[in-house]
Parts: C-alpha cells; structure tokens; sequence
C-alpha cells in the first residue's frame, strides 16, 4: 500500500462524497462544471474556480485562486478579496499555498472537507512492509510504523525512543521538517539544494563517489566526462558529455528530486525510463543509459547540436518564418504520432523540449524529455508542480491538465504542440498571462486568442488547424498527432 490522501465532504450540499489521491494529482473546488465538486450556481458562497488542491501523497497543499469569501483551513481565513475588488484584480495576488496535515477541515460557505492522511504500512526505517495482522504492533510515532527488529534498535540507541532523524545526503543536517510526514528515503535539504542550483552535476558526483569532487578535475558520471552546461530547468540541468572509452559526444541530464526517494519511488520512475528507452523514432531523442545516486538521476541521450526551438526561435528574433517552421512542425508531429501509437503521452510538450539535431538550416526536429516528467511526478519525486513556485509551463498546459491532472490523455499533447506552433510563428503564446495573476486561474478560465488576432500574415487555412488544436474542449480538437499531422499537411 502506498501513502494515500482521502477528502470526505462533512457538510454542505455534497456531504458523503469523498475522494482519494494514491498519486500526483489535483482537485478543483467550485462552481465551474469543470470542478471536482461543484456548487449549485447561486451558490454565492463560493467562486467558479475557488481553490486548487494538490496531492502528492504523504503531501498536500490548498491555494485560494482569488475566490470572493476566502478558503478557511481549520477556521482560518486563507485567500479572499473585498467586495469591491474584481476578480481579476484579487487574482493579481498570488495567494501561497497551505499545507495540510491528517485531520485538517477545509470550509467554503456550508460545505465542510475533512483530510485525511493515511501513510504505507511499511517500516519507517528499513522500508520493509508491515502485515496488517503486525500494524498496531508496530505503529510508531507520527503514524509511521516500525518493524520489531528496527524498534529494538531505535530502543536501544535513543530515550525516549523515536525514529532516526532523517539527513540531508550532503551536509548530514536533520531534514525530517522540510519534507512531508512519513517520508523516508535519501534526501538534499534546501540549503545544499541551492548551493547545487548552479551545478547539480557536482553534487550527483559527490553522491556518486561519497566525497567531494577534486577542485579543477572535469565532472565524471557513469563513464561520461562532463564538458559543459547547455541549459537548465525545473529540476536539474542538462551538460555536453563526452564517453570516455570511445570519444562518443552525448547529452547528458541530470534530475534532482524535491522529496525524499524511498527505494519503492527510485524503482517505480527508473522502470518507467526503462521502458522509454525502447521508444525509438528519427524524431524522438533516444536515451542510451541511465542511473541514480540519492536523490538525483541522471540520463545519457544523444545530443542534438542546434538546441531547441526555443534556442532557433532566440537565434531568429523571437520567432520563425513558416518555410523554417514547417519542417520542423511536421517531424515534430511524426515524433509525437510514433509515441501515441505505442501508448505514450509526453506531458510537457513546449519549444524547450523540441530539440534540433543535423547542421544550421537543414535541422531535424526531435522530441526530447519523453515521459520523464509524467514518470517524475507519478513516481511522487517531483513535489508540487502545479501549486507550487516550479510550476509546470502554464503557458503550454492544456486546462485539463488542471483539472485531470492524473489521466492525461494524447489530446493533452495536442494542445501543448498547438501552442508550440503557435508560439514558432508569432513569439507569442495562446493565452495573456497578466503580470502576477494566478497561472492557473488563467489555464483554467483564460480566453484563448485566435492565432490570426497575433499574426494576420499566418495562412487562413493553417491557422484554423492550429486553432482547433487549442479548442478547450478535448473533445473538439484532433484527438491524437496522426490525426493533426493529416491536419496540417494539407493546410501547409
């Protein structure tokens, strides 16, 4: 069993629903029909979209998105606006996100949410499953469990007894506040984080190697000799690399986790990867090898000399001609249709991760970062995503994601490409992001603007391609690549 986050609605109008998270998702809580739960429309207790929940279990976090009333946790006004204030003036205040613990009560008006955390039977120390017949023998403190012989242990060694503290791999400092309860596994607190900000590569080799790395020596990961950074995200970055028996010039990416990663998460994601290697398409850059130390991961790919299209796109003055972004568009889609018919849906799709291999003005476009960051965050490694300051990219995220957060589909991809497209011909995006409104008030309610209102000079006919690609409902866009890959040739 793994940790589970349960919301059961106490009062109000919805009282007996519940809902339960296993895994990385989100609940939406409103009057939208779009919501998890929604309100009867003259509810005026609550706003269309009221508040975001997100779960990544042992965690969770709430964020008022700028609701008129407020969200209270445990009689505790989070959120709300004046009366006299507009949503979308009270949406230019990002409001931080509260995080919840079992037990916690969410109230919006009569409705009552009660949040319960319920944490693997599994032993706090040693990760060795609890038998239901053991459980109650073997409870611990903070509703974690612990085995007999971890016990006599702890027993031994500390009074009054308690678990061993967890420690950042780095440093040796006790981490056990900066993550959620009942997490376990291998960790780098958030100072040693930032002092690897600029170069995770150097801590993934300490960790590797378990001292520090000599001083002007060149970084060596799994045979690979790092040379330089050639760009960097969210999670980690990615370096040019060299391997070392043969000369071969790779990418080589480097992912560190926001939580700690027990055995059961590190073997969950890195069979998911395993499985990614066998994606094998002319345009989908291919992963040769992988592996891990603590809580960073590391992927050696091939290396695509000309960057991304977000690097052409910089290159070219903020945006391409259609005779450079046609080719790019239709290999893109080629990629991406090999990948839905195998079952696969990539999730970030955006001018980043669409990389360019072969010389300047003859590039082939391949798609890189498959499945890693669905795998991440299904794995439970990535923290919160959509609450928290590393969002996602909003910009390219389809409102489902929001709202369907677990089960994208291929038509998430659709959209996500549409607005690649869109952002390769005009330099602009779908949807106006005003400065400090709520990203995700945004995904879920922003007008998307016709592609023709930012560019009149994009072709009718492919633009009303690239329009049905960003339709809010799934429903009406092309379902899947193959069927916008037929679209487009024969608007081009």
């Amino acid at each position: 069993m793994s940790a589970e986050i349960k919301l059961e609605v106490v009062a109000g109008a919805s009282r007996g629903k519940n809902f339960h998270f296993n895994e990385h998702d989100t609940f939406v809580f409103g009057r939208a029909t779009d919501c998890h739960i929604q309100l009867p429309p003259d509810d005026k207790t609550a706003s269309r979209h009221h508040f975001l929940l997100e779960a990544n279990p042992p965690d969770a976090v709430v964020r008022d998105l700028g609701s008129l009333n407020g969200t209270w946790v445990n009689g505790v006004k989070h959120g709300g606006r004046p009366k006299e204030e507009s949503p979308e003036q009270a949406a230019q205040r990002c409001f931080p996100e509260v995080k919840l613990k079992d037990g916690d009560h969410i109230q919006v008006g009569d409705t009552k949410l009660l949040v319960r955390v319920e944490l693997p039977a599994v032993c706090c120390e040693c990760e060795r499953p609890i038998a239901d017949a053991e459980r109650e023998r073997c409870t611990w403190v903070g509703g974690t469990f612990i085995c007999a012989p971890c016990k006599e242990k702890v027993v031994a060694q500390a009074n009054p007894p308690k678990p061993a503290p967890l420690r950042c791999e780095d440093c040796g400092k006790d981490v056990s506040g900066e993550i959620g309860q009942g997490r376990r596994g291998a960790y780098v607190c958030k100072t040693c984080r930032k002092k690897a900000a600029r170069d995770p590569a150097a801590l993934l080799q300490q960790l590797l190697r378990k001292v520090k790395p000599a001083a002007g020596k060149a970084l060596e990961i799994g045979g690979y000799e790092l040379e330089k950074k050639l760009g960097e995200g969210a999670f980690g970055a990615v370096y040019r690399g060299r391997r070392k028996k043969d000369g071969q010039q790779v990418a080589i990416k480097v992912m560190l986790a926001k939580v700690a990663v027990s055995a059961s998460a590190r073997e969950k994601f890195l069979r998911e990867i395993e499985v990614m290697k066998d994606l094998l398409h002319r345009n989908i850059v291919a992963v040769m090898d992988h592996g891990s130390a603590g809580s960073a991961f590391y992927f050696i790919m091939e290396l695509c000399e000309g960057g991304s299209v977000a690097d052409l796109m910089a290159r070219q003055g903020g945006k391409l001609s259609l005779a450079q972004a046609g080719p790019l568009m239709r290999q893109s889609l080629d990629g991406l249709a090999h990948a839905h018919s195998k079952g696969f849906v990539h999730r970030d799709l955006k001018p980043h991760n669409l990389l360019l291999a072969g010389t300047e003005g003859k590039w082939t476009a391949k798609i890189g970062d498959f499945g890693m960051a669905k795998s991440f965050q299904q794995a439970g490694l990535s923290g919160m995503t959509v609450t928290g300051n590393y969002a996602g990219t909003p910009a390219f995220m389809p409102r489902e994601q929001v709202i369907n957060f677990k089960q994208v589909k291929p038509v998430a991809d659709v959209w996500s490409l549409g607005a690649t497209f869109y952002a390769m011909l005009t330099g602009a995006i779908p949807r106006d992001f005003p400065r400090g409104v709520d990203p995700m008030e945004v995904v879920l309610g922003g007008r998307i603007v016709p592609i023709r209102e930012r560019d009149a000079g994009v072709p009718k006919k492919l633009a009303e391609v690239i329009d049905r690609s960003l339709l809010v409902n799934p429903k009406e866009r092309f379902q899947d690549a193959a069927e916008f890959r037929k679209a487009l040739e024969k608007a081009l």
